[in-house]
């Protein structure tokens, strides 16, 4: 059975369950989500007639398959439902690599949603070298190792594996914030910095391509994974 299928072809007692994300009804994540697996879907197609392109389609189905999962979840989507698409997925956006123009916020997600999720140590291990291969090979200037990444990830590696070599934020005006929750000594501090982010959590991404994206027919919900990763 199909992504597709398994989804949709749920009981009537299933899709009447109520919904995380109180913004909008099922019948709207219903309909972006039947978009986004059709996306997948001739993605997927392409891959196989469309080698040459490879790179680009692998990109476009682990974009799209963390927006399923997104979009699940704000509907009422389960733990195993969500880690299988995730770990599905995972070697498109392994292959898919993209040193050219690596996008931080779609890594800080997958990262962010492999702690929650839960996933297997090995495909774990595949995140820890795709950030650690990035951090050796990006082309931007200003791409720079990551503290905040490098925090997520070290947090489930034993003390052997961690890796070290992140010296400062790549991105301070969004996560420096949350960057402090890390560093605070004790649990008091820290709640009290998560508290202050959270609150300002969506003005500080009012750059973002999902701002105000509730007014739209493609909203897909809104959901701080790392800020939940990091608690």
């Amino acid at each position: 059975m199909g992504l597709f299928d398994a989804i949709f072809g749920s009981s009537k007692k299933e899709q009447e369950k109520p919904i995380r994300d109180k913004l909008k009804k099922r019948k709207d994540f219903e309909k972006v989500l039947k978009i986004r697996l059709a996306e997948i879907d001739r993605y997927k197609a392409y891959l196989t007639t469309e080698q040459e392109s490879e790179l680009f389609f692998c990109r476009a189905v682990g974009h799209d398959s963390i927006d399923v999962i997104q979009i699940r979840y704000s509907m009422d989507g389960g733990l195993k439902e969500l880690q299988r698409i995730y770990v599905e997925s995972l070697n498109y956006f392994i292959v898919g690599f993209n040193d050219d123009n690596p996008i931080y916020f779609d890594i800080l997600n997958r990262v962010s949603l492999g702690i929650l999720l839960n996933i297997p140590d090995e495909n774990f291990m595949q995140l820890v070298d795709y950030v650690q291969r990035l951090d050796e090979e990006a082309k931007p200037a200003d791409w720079t190792p990551d503290l905040l990444l490098w925090f997520l990830l070290n947090s489930r590696l034993k003390d052997n594996e961690k890796r070290t070599h992140a010296q400062k934020l790549g991105f301070p005006r969004e996560c420096k914030g949350l960057y402090k929750v890390t560093q605070a000594t004790d649990s008091k501090t820290a709640l009290k910095a998560l508290k202050d982010y959270i609150g300002k959590w969506y003005n500080l991404n009012k750059d973002a391509p999902w701002y105000n994206n509730h007014l739209k027919s493609t909203y897909r919900g809104y959901w701080a994974w790392e800020v939940a990763a990091v608690a």
